[in-house]
């Protein structure tokens, strides 16, 4: 069950379907020669949106020059987060409104045209989406883009059929997974919850509970305090001191772990660091990324085995298409 301020920021989160404006409806009543707000007020299926854009008092924002590129939840949206903006009652809680209906919100006008799959832009308050295109369609984060290239006075809206929460940093972020129970709680042992806390930016390489089973790792052997200067070497072998985005992986690229030691990193046949495959790429928080990755990477490790480094080389590929035609990799 959710405590009652998990359902005052669930509560938030919907509101920001009030910023923007719907699929059809919106369509097929949008005017060019109106602002933002306006269009929306105009569909007359969005009392909430503009109830929500009074109460964080960001109607004047969006009815600037702009231009803005608006990412819309619809009403249907709005509805499934049962959202209440009674219980937005404190200054606390207006500026949390705020935040997420700003996260929504980018500057400059961005037209479908212009996304490309793995891109991110960077919303009016600071935080990171992301977009995918594919056959199927756009999504930008975790909602799919119904309605593109709603156009306004001062800028687009996009319709989208989820509200997008803003994100949280590193450790909360990898807790919400429900696949890092074992992470967070060797981030929390080894005392290095404020650093993954801070402003970063980080890159985190992030081994799924089953990765720590599958490495035998218990953290009763790192009690001592020895045993936490090991934990805590360990962990900050999967974090980078930098951005690095899926996009920017290359072959063979090399990158400097937090701890000092090089990780490698190889794109032929999917992406892997060392020797752990990469699962899932680009999951934004609110000081960096997390790269989820199926196993443990140990320090003493060597980043790569000879078959990998000898590829590397750029001129060792004769040899290495003789050991896998030898069966011997």
């Amino acid at each position: 069950m959710r405590d009652n301020g998990d359902m005052k920021k669930s509560a938030a989160y919907v509101l920001i379907v009030l910023l923007m404006a719907s699929t059809l409806p919106l369509q097929a009543s949008a005017d060019s020669s109106q602002d933002i707000p306006s269009n929306a007020v105009a569909t007359g299926v969005h009392d909430s949106l503009v109830a929500a854009l009074t109460h964080a008092d960001l109607v004047t924002t969006l009815q600037g020059a702009g231009p803005f590129t608006v990412f819309a939840p619809t009403d249907t949206a709005f509805a499934e987060a049962g959202i209440d903006l009674s219980t937005f009652d404190t200054p606390e809680e207006n500026a949390t409104l705020t935040a997420i209906l700003l996260h929504h919100v980018v500057a400059g006008s961005v037209p479908s045209s212009a996304l490309s799959d793995g891109m991110f832009a960077t919303t009016v308050n600071g935080d990171r989406v992301q977009f995918g295109v594919d056959a199927n369609g756009v999504t930008v984060s975790n909602a799919n883009v119904t309605t593109p290239d709603v156009i306004a006075s001062n800028g687009i809206i996009h319709v989208i059929d989820k509200v997008m929460l803003p994100p949280v940093d590193i450790p909360a972020t990898a807790q919400s997974t429900g696949i890092h129970d074992s992470l967070v709680a060797a981030v929390v042992q080894a005392e290095l919850l404020p650093t993954l806390q801070g402003s970063g930016p980080f890159t985190v390489f992030a081994p799924t509970d089953q990765a720590f089973t599958d490495a035998g790792i218990d953290l009763a052997d790192f009690a001592t305090p020895e045993g936490k200067a090991t934990l805590s070497d360990i962990l900050l072998y999967h974090v980078v001191g930098a951005d690095v985005p899926a996009a920017n992986v290359t072959e063979c690229m090399t990158a400097d772990a937090v701890n000092g030691q090089p990780l490698s990193f190889t794109v032929n046949g999917g992406v892997m660091v060392n020797d752990a495959n990469v699962v899932l790429t680009d999951v934004i928080s609110s000081n960096g990324l997390i790269h989820v990755i199926d196993k443990v990477l140990m320090p003493t490790d060597t980043p790569n085995d000879i078959p990998r480094t000898a590829q590397c080389t750029t001129v060792h590929d004769s040899l290495v298409a003789a050991v896998i035609q030898a069966e011997l990799l």
